[in-house]
């Protein structure tokens, strides 16, 4: 399975804001877009995608090469982005549920089919946490997934929110191996261990909330001073001082999101920490700001490997953060 390792969130994302912002994002390159049913948001990312499919972008350049004014129109072809979706915990109460909401998903986003689809929780709704019952109903609703794949209507299929005793436990049962967990993921919240197994067993992990919960608080310019205070110590002398001047020109180049978004992409399971070319599946990152959605987008223009100190002493300091806290609920109470 092929995805793009940057992908536009659209959680909280709904009505005329969702459409504008995912044109927007897919304008500005993205090639993958990220939603849910319980977003309630795919209907508005149906009409972005549909517009985008259906209006034809052209190129005209001057023909100056005989002195003449004359010019030329050439059309560009539309790409269709990769889609990911979630079946949401009210509909994985039976197979059946899970068969209908994901034909529902193909006609909000207005496709014959999707990329993937994942389980958006080990746990269905309204069932108290510890009840042997999600235990049946996520084996249900995995087993309708592989269904709906064979029959063509999603490419790949997967969980989010799982830990490691959720995917165990799938992993002895499914005929199909989950190509991706999609799990929260940032330098307050590492999950060095779950994501280890998922790469020990080839599953891909998609990060979300690269910043931290709502309002990105690991954007915070005085969270973030101070994480640089304790790691670098407040400042050097001599070659130190001669080796940040010499990285003004990159410092001004990576923005503290882009930093971030660097850590997501290139931090993996503990045996891969000391790897600087270790690439994680994915991260989700959402903005609605036209400037914000280019900002993210950049980040993969960057060079993440060549002359990168000033990009390595960033993440020793993310990787230095000793406070974990998680900013989304918590399934790992769902037996």
């Amino acid at each position: 399975m092929f995805m793009p390792r940057l992908a536009f969130g659209t959680y909280k994302l709904k009505g005329a804001q969702c459409t504008k912002a995912v044109k927007k994002a897919l304008e500005k390159g993205y090639e993958h877009i990220d939603t849910a049913s319980i977003y309630k948001n795919e209907s508005d990312i149906g009409e972005a995608l549909e517009e985008w499919m259906t209006t034809t972008k052209t190129t005209t350049n001057d023909d100056d090469d005989d002195g003449n004014d004359e010019k030329t129109t050439k059309k560009k072809e539309r790409k269709m982005p990769f889609l990911a979706s979630k079946i949401a915990p009210a509909e994985m109460h039976s197979k059946l549920l899970v068969v209908q909401a994901v034909d529902k998903i193909l006609l909000r986003l207005r496709i014959p089919a999707i990329d993937l689809i994942m389980l958006h929780w080990p746990g269905v709704s309204k069932v108290s946490p510890d009840s042997e019952i999600h235990k049946e109903k996520r084996k249900d609703a995995y087993r309708a997934l592989e269904k709906c794949l064979k029959e063509g209507k999603i490419r790949a299929i997967g969980v989010s929110n799982y830990h490691v005793r959720h995917l165990e436990e799938l992993l002895s049962y499914c005929e199909i191996k989950p190509s991706v967990n999609q799990i929260e993921a940032h330098p307050m919240w590492p999950q060095e261990d779950l994501i280890e197994f998922c790469e020990s067993k080839g599953i891909a992990v998609v990060k979300y909330s690269p910043f931290g919960g709502g309002g990105a608080p690991l954007l915070d310019d005085a969270f973030v001073s101070t994480r640089e205070e304790e790691k670098e110590g407040g400042g050097g002398g001599g070659d130190e001082e001669r080796e940040q001047a010499a990285d003004i020109a990159d410092e001004q180049a990576w923005k503290p999101s882009q930093i971030l978004l660097a850590w997501g992409l290139l931090r993996g399971g503990r045996k891969n920490r000391g790897n600087s070319k270790t690439l994680c599946g994915a991260v989700v990152v959402k903005a609605s700001a036209e400037e914000r959605i280019l900002e993210n987008y950049e980040v993969l223009e960057k060079d993440f490997f060549t002359n990168s100190k000033y990009l390595s002493r960033k993440l020793e300091v993310w990787d230095s953060v000793e406070t974990r806290k998680k900013f989304a609920w918590d399934s790992d109470c769902v037996k």
